[in-house]
């Protein structure tokens, strides 16, 4: 997409004063936390039997669970969260139009699950609506002075079709693959959605284990080819995103995800070439494969990994015990179909406040690996490759870690949602990023998107949100400490303001 200026469009938002996003729509997309929150206390206490670490996420997977609950055996807490959940089921089944703005004094430099902007001073229209067996939504908006220099954009718009149980669906949508609250390795909504064509299973209908009794699976798949656009070393690369969830145990989910690169300009990109990406054969030498004299013919640059998570009962409370394995593909000398498998994780529980849910996390995310052929201490491999070079990331931003390659991080964080159409979420997080302080391929669109020296940074961030009738309302922000190997700490502090109404 190219940058455009949408005169016609500008002075009507600007006088609407307001820019976001909520309508009819057949999942629930990646905007809020809070009602993430309340789904994953529902799953934990058997009410929702469908796998819930891929968003969007099928309304059609958990509305049957969801119809079938006795609401006058619910405690108050579970009541709560599941009438909430309700309201958004049935509010998404109606025609929607909106109209929002969000204010802030700076770039939100980590956008991750629930945060509804990513560059500041953002105007937005949205109108979506669904029949039985198709999707619409359209929403442009407009932003000033963008790092990518694309002022109007299309992000969220997309449009859906059923067949059968799957849908198949064209357009520009942030994905979640994982189980992480505040970050993920592999597919995060940290950078702007991609145009993609994608085919998903629409409920997670159980597939019932040979031999046995009784033995369901519940489970759910999704994959999608991407164009990653231009600005880039190689323009025009293709992304295939492949993604199977699912509940080998009423108490524990399992994901398999694998992301690949291949094609763009001047690369090969016929079904042969897809093909040995489809069966992991892209290291030169990996199964005999021929890469050409100068190994520029290498196939493509892939990622692959799984995560788990298991909810466990103690003392009253579920507990949530959630790991991420993810691995680039073999090095530049390797045979091996994956390496360099970095770990995240994190415990998770629901305690209940004034008989509300609020949950509860602490989560680890490391991204830093050494890389055979550089000096120790180096990482420069993860997220990276050496035709690839702008790597995983897309305008600016990585598309899995917020904090990019060769960062640790520690989060601890809680979400709430109030029963007076109140939300709210705060987070207080340590990394230490681009931790040894060098980039493979420096210089933009290639490098560490986050910071081109080391930093160890300390940020605390919150956001409050209340409904008013066809008003919401959001505030928020963070207050940041970074310190640097060889030059003066800083502070950073950020507002933002978000004012949607409904049409």
């Amino acid at each position: 997409m190219s940058p455009c200026r949408p005169n016609t469009l500008l002075p009507a938002l600007a006088l609407l004063g307001i820019a976001t996003v909520a309508g009819a729509e057949p999942w629930i997309d990646t905007s809020n936390l809070a009602l993430r929150a309340e789904i994953r206390y529902l799953a934990d206490r058997g009410l929702i039997r469908a796998p819930v670490n891929t968003w969007p996420l099928m309304w059609a997977a958990i509305e049957g669970d969801l119809r079938a609950v006795d609401a006058g055996k619910l405690d108050a807490p579970a009541l709560n969260a599941w009438q909430d959940v309700m309201r958004h089921l049935d509010f998404s089944q109606r025609p929607v139009g909106s109209a929002s703005i969000t204010v802030a004094n700076d770039d939100n430099r980590f956008a991750g699950f629930g945060d509804q902007y990513r560059d500041k001073n953002t105007v937005a229209l949205s109108y979506s609506t669904l029949g039985d067996r198709w999707a619409l939504k359209l929403k442009p908006a407009w932003v000033a002075d963008p790092d990518d220099d694309e002022e109007f954009r299309l992000d969220e718009s997309y449009l859906a079709g059923t067949l059968g149980n799957w849908v198949l669906s064209a357009g520009l949508q942030d994905r979640w693959w994982a189980p992480g609250w505040d970050t993920n390795l592999a597919l995060s909504s940290n950078a702007r959605p991609m145009p993609a064509l994608a085919i998903t299973r629409r409920d997670s209908r159980p597939f019932r284990l040979p031999f046995t009794a009784d033995y369901r699976i519940p489970w759910t798949v999704t994959t999608f080819m991407a164009d990653m656009g231009t600005n880039r070393t190689i323009d025009n690369t293709l992304l295939w995103g492949f993604r199977l969830n699912f509940k080998a145990h009423p108490r524990l989910e399992v994901g398999v995800t694998r992301l690949a690169q291949w094609a763009g300009d001047g690369r090969p990109s016929g079904f042969s070439t897809f093909w040995d990406v489809l069966l992991g054969r892209d290291n030169c030498g990996n199964d005999g494969l021929d890469c050409g004299p100068d190994g520029n013919d290498e196939p493509g640059n892939q990622e692959a990994g799984y995560d788990l998570r298991l909810s466990v009962p103690i003392a009253g409370h579920e507990f949530g015990l959630y790991y991420q394995s993810f691995a680039e593909d073999g090095s530049d000398s390797s045979t091996k179909f994956w390496t360099k498998a970095q770990p995240s994780g994190g415990i998770d529980t629901t305690v209940s406040l004034f008989d509300t849910p609020v949950l509860m996390y602490v989560e680890y995310t490391d991204s830093f690996t050494d890389c055979s052929g550089r000096p120790p201490g180096i990482g420069d491999c993860y997220y990276e490759h050496h035709i690839y070079r702008t790597g995983m990331r897309y305008e600016g931003r990585a598309i899995g870690n917020l904090y990019d390659n060769d960062a640790t991080s520690v989060v601890f964080g809680m979400i709430s949602q109030m029963r007076n159409d109140v939300s709210w979420q705060w987070s207080l997080r340590y990394a230490e990023l681009n931790n040894d302080n060098s980039d493979a391929y420096p210089g933009e669109p290639n490098g560490n998107t986050v910071t081109e020296i080391a930093e160890d940074l300390l940020m605390l961030s919150g956001k409050y949100q209340r409904i008013f009738g066809r008003w919401k309302l959001g505030l928020g922000g963070s207050a940041s400490h970074s310190s640097f190997r060889d030059q003066a700490s800083e502070e950073d502090y950020v507002a933002f303001l978000d004012v949607e109404y409904l049409l």
